[in-house]
């Protein structure tokens, strides 16, 4: 092993170290054994400091060029030798503590310092992980457990929160993750427990969530003009189903553009809806970016304590966040074939130009035919099953409203006008059957997607007409497709029912309404029945873990951990199972 390796995994280290100490001090950890821990990590992290100067000093060729370049470091090795050389000082540092003696200043002093330098040493992070994997579904895993963690760091921090008692590392992991998965789900009330930088940031994490770090990282790149490697192409394409690498620059700008054409329309007319209780001001025009992103972005976050059930006979508003949800869970593939469709469309028809017409694509009308189906029957029995109860105090039309802006949420987005604690156990059920079935792929919605849904209607609808070939709008469509599409709905109702098992260990609450819980972590959808706040550690861990595998999704958590296996030319005898 190289000098040059070793320096590498000492740097990573020292982050680790750097962010495990960050999670302590802020994790409502309280105690002297705690406080010492905290220091012997800041100790750790101190010792492979200076270690790390020394393998980089040895190394250099000229070492007058690396002491002007590295004099910080150098400056800091060379104090902390002296004070254990002349030990005689050390008294210096002592101060009492909780009834015991500790070097005080000396752990202020490298505390800043190490913080100071884990911060530098974070580029070199990526150099490291580069080398770690070259596998896309392991690139894009941890760039969204990285996202997470980040994001877990700073909504612990005390200047993250209102009233300044940080919420734990527990609440701030299920926050950071429930935004980054776009799923909406909440521990705390976002509207008054964070303060405007915590709400920055979870408003960012929900855009990166979104997007995704991998396509946020490409337009970066491309802006400033740096060529990215074929590997990150290759972790970009797989994220977006794209087969062809070639079409990736056209397609990362389209998405980019899409999202903030919507975002941005999205924000200027829900300013004026929300003038009404907000005002003018830049509080409005903050809260009306930030339910924008948290709309189109399917997260279901909002900034007010009732969600947005002030707004129920709005129209303006609901009109506004549907379209928002709508738009962003059909999926940027679906948004770019449409308009190419409806732009040729009219330049033919209205302009007279000659103009080829681009055709709308097999996953293009399943995404938009089914999405239709699953809004116009949504609508329906909501109201059907809630109007004389629920919905009964309310005229006709904000009724209806009503049960139509609840179906769209159901697409995995979790705003809510009306209260999702007093529904029906039939609402509840078929509540929980759209979440499963979730939005389209490639978009930042959940769920299985209509698109499996298509495929699977195929497949039994070739049953049923006893024909050999599965054909969907007259396409024909593959065995390993159906095979993929079976095994989602597997691993997705495992993953739903094994999560519903824990929680109904760990908590004391309705089976219903953990079922409904965990459909909603799962197909990212981030409504509720009211019992996240009241989950305990456990179940905390379990809703974020089912919010990161949906988000991902189940077979990219698959591929990323699953291992190359060899091919052997080997046949085995046709067995036969009695099924049915």
């Amino acid at each position: 092993m190289s000098i040059i390796s070793r320096g590498q995994k000492l740097s990573f280290s020292i982050i680790l170290l750097g962010i495990l100490v960050l999670i302590l001090e802020n994790a409502h950890v309280e105690g002297y054994l705690a406080n010492i821990i905290c220091h012997a990590i800041d100790l750790s992290i101190t010792i492979l400091f200076a270690s790390e100067t020394l393998i980089y000093f040895y190394k250099s060729e000229t070492k007058i060029t690396f002491l002007k370049k590295n004099v910080l470091e150098v400056s800091f090795v060379t104090a902390f030798v002296a004070i254990i050389v002349f030990g005689k000082y050390y008294h210096f540092f002592i101060e009492e503590f909780e009834g015991h003696r500790i070097p005080v200043k000396l752990i202020v002093f490298i505390s800043v310092f190490n913080a100071v330098k884990v911060v530098m040493r974070i580029k070199k992070l990526q150099y490291f992980l580069r080398n770690l994997t070259s596998h896309p579904a392991q690139t894009i895993m941890l760039s969204f457990f990285g996202v997470i963690l980040a994001g877990t760091i700073l909504l612990m921090m005390p200047f993250s929160v209102e009233d300044g008692e940080t919420i734990g590392f527990i609440n701030s992991l299920f926050t950071a993750a429930s935004a980054t998965c776009v799923t909406g789900l909440t521990v705390v009330d976002t509207a008054t427990k964070f303060s405007i930088f915590g709400k920055i940031v979870i408003m960012s994490l929900i855009q990166i969530g979104g997007l995704g770090i991998m396509i946020l990282a490409y337009f970066t790149a491309f802006l400033v003009g740096r060529k990215l490697t074929y590997q990150d192409k290759v972790a970009i394409s797989y994220m977006l189903d794209e087969d062809d690498v070639r079409n990736l620059n056209k397609g990362i700008k389209n998405i980019v553009l899409f999202t903030f054409i919507f975002e941005f329309a999205g924000a200027m007319l829900l300013y004026l809806a929300f003038m009404k209780f907000e005002g003018f001001g830049i509080k409005n025009m903050f809260y009306s970016m930030f339910h924008s992103v948290s709309a189109f972005c399917n997260a279901g976050f909002a900034l007010f304590t009732d969600n947005l059930e002030q707004y129920k006979s709005s129209v303006l508003v609901n009109f506004v966040i549907s379209g928002l949800i709508i738009a962003g869970g059909i999926s940027f593939m679906v948004l770019g074939n449409t308009y190419g469709n409806l732009r040729n469309l009219f330049k033919r028809k209205i302009l007279k130009r000659p103009q080829r017409v681009e055709k709308l694509t097999l996953n293009t009308k399943v995404v938009l035919f089914t999405t239709a189906l699953l809004l116009i029957s949504g609508t329906l029995l909501i109201y059907k099953l809630e109007h004389k109860d629920n919905l009964l105090e309310f005229g006709l039309g904000t009724q209806y409203l009503m049960a139509f802006f609840q179906t769209v949420t159901l697409r995995t987005a979790g705003f809510n006008t009306m209260d999702i604690s007093k529904l029906h156990m039939a609402t509840y059920s078929l509540m929980i059957l759209f979440m499963y079935i979730g939005g389209a792929s490639g978009s930042c919605a959940g769920g299985i997607k209509v698109n499996t849904l298509g495929v699977v209607w195929g497949y039994v609808k070739s049953i049923f007409n006893n024909k050999d070939d599965v054909v969907l709008l007259k396409h024909a469509i593959s065995k390993d497709l159906i095979n993929q599409a079976f095994l989602i709905m597997f691993l997705s109702a495992t993953l739903i029912f094994g999560g519903s098992l824990l929680l109904a260990l760990t908590e004391n609450q309705k089976f219903i309404r953990i079922l409904f819980e965990v459909t909603s972590a799962f197909g990212t959808v981030g409504l509720s029945t009211g019992i996240t706040p009241d989950l305990s550690a456990p179940g905390k861990i379990v809703i974020t873990l089912i919010m990161f595998i949906g988000r991902l999704g189940p077979l990219t958590i698959i591929t990323a951990l699953s291992q190359k296996t060899r091919k052997y030319e080997i046949k085995y005898p046709i067995g036969k199972l009695n099924i049915g």
